[in-house]
C-alpha cells in the first residue's frame, strides 16, 4: 500500500529529500548529499507539504526543524523508501544481480580510517555492491534501526538495546600545526569534532578559543594548509605533510589514540557479511 501511495501519488525522490533534510537540518546540506541545488530541495518540500496540505519544517532563521506533523511523517518516509529499496533488491536477485551492503560512517572515520580502505572491502566483498555514505551519528542510529544500514563506523558507541556495538580497531590523532611554535592563545586553531570522549579530554588539557569548527578532517587540513593554523588530525592523513615538514608535530599531552566502534543489529540478517567484515578490518589493523 505504501509503495503505490509513492509510485502513483508522489515521487520518491521527494520522500529522500524530506529525510536528509530531516537529517541534516540544512537546505544546502541536503541539496550537497543529493547532488541537487538548495532551490530544488526547496521545491520537492513544498510539493511534499502541498500534497499533505501541512507545513513539515519551522524555518527559523538558522534553526530549520521539523513540525510536529514532520516529525510523524518522517517515519513513513523511512518505511516508503525502505520498502521500494526492498522491492528493487528482490528484483535484483531474480536476475542474479549483486545484492547491496550498506554501510555508514561519520565523516571523522571516514577521513581517518575507511577512506584507505575502502579497496581492501570491494576487493574482499566482490560479490556485494557496497554502498557507503557519511551521516550524522543520529541519524545512523535511526537508520541502523529502521534496517536501511547493515552496518556502521562511530568513534563513540550506540547505547541502544537492539544495537551491538564493539570495539573494531583504532586510530591516531597528531596535533598539527604551519608552525613550530604552539600555545593555547594562538588565533587560528580548527576544532574537529572527533567524538564525545575527545571532547571532554580536549577540555581537560587545552583552554584554546577555536577560529573554525568542523567535523571534517580534510576542512581542517585544507584550511590551516592555506592559511594556517592547528588542529588534530589523522596521523594517517597528514603523514606526507610531516615529512616534507609542510606541517610540524606538536608535542600534546592529550591522549591522541582513538577507537572505531562497529555498530549493527543483533538480530542482523547477514551476520556472515558482519563477521567477514569485522576479521577484514582487524586483519588489516594488526
Amino acid at each position: 500500500m505504501l509503495i503505490f501511495v509513492v509510485c502513483f501519488g508522489m515521487d520518491i525522490r521527494v520522500f529522500k529529500t524530506f529525510i536528509e533534510v530531516a537529517n541534516h537540518r540544512h537546505f544546502g546540506h541536503a541539496a550537497n548529499t543529493l547532488f541537487i541545488t538548495p532551490a530544488a530541495v526547496s521545491a520537492r518540500i513544498k510539493q511534499l507539504e502541498s500534497f499533505y496540505n501541512t507545513s513539515l519544517l519551522i524555518r527559523d532563521k538558522n534553526n530549520l526543524r521539523l513540525t510536529e506533523q514532520g516529525e510523524a511523517l518522517l517515519a513513513y518516509a523511512y518505511q516508503m523508501v525502505k520498502q521500494l529499496d526492498e522491492s528493487k533488491m528482490a528484483l535484483k536477485r531474480i536476475t542474479n544481480q549483486k545484492p547491496a551492503v550498506y554501510l555508514a560512517t561519520t565523516s571523522n572515520v571516514w577521513d581517518a580510517f575507511l577512506n584507505s580502505r575502502m579497496p581492501l572491502l570491494i576487493s574482499r566483498f566482490e560479490q556485494f555492491v557496497l554502498s557507503a555514505e557519511i551521516s550524522v551519528r543520529e541519524a545512523i542510529q535511526r537508520k541502523l534501526l529502521d534496517r536501511s544500514l547493515d552496518v556502521a563506523l562511530l568513534t563513540d558507541p550506540i547505547s541502544d538495546h537492539e544495537i551491538h556495538c564493539e570495539k573494531l580497531a583504532h586510530f591516531s590523532l597528531s596535533l598539527v600545526g604551519s608552525s613550530a611554535q604552539f600555545s593555547d592563545d594562538v588565533a587560528n586553531y580548527v576544532m574537529v569534532d572527533w567524538g564525545l570522549t575527545f571532547a571532554k579530554e580536549h577540555a581537560m588539557h587545552h583552554k584554546l578559543t577555536p577560529c573554525l569548527k568542523t567535523t571534517t578532517a580534510k576542512i581542517a587540513q585544507q584550511y590551516i594548509s592555506s592559511n594556517g593554523g592547528f588542529a588534530y588530525l589523522p596521523s594517517e592523513l597528514v603523514a606526507e605533510q610531516l615529512n616534507d615538514q609542510s606541517l610540524h608535530l606538536i608535542d600534546t599531552q592529550l591522549q591522541v589514540l582513538r577507537p572505531i566502534y562497529l555498530a549493527y543489529r543483533k538480530d542482523n540478517q547477514n551476520p556472515a557479511f558482519i563477521n567477514d567484515f569485522k576479521t577484514c578490518l582487524a586483519d588489516e589493523c594488526n
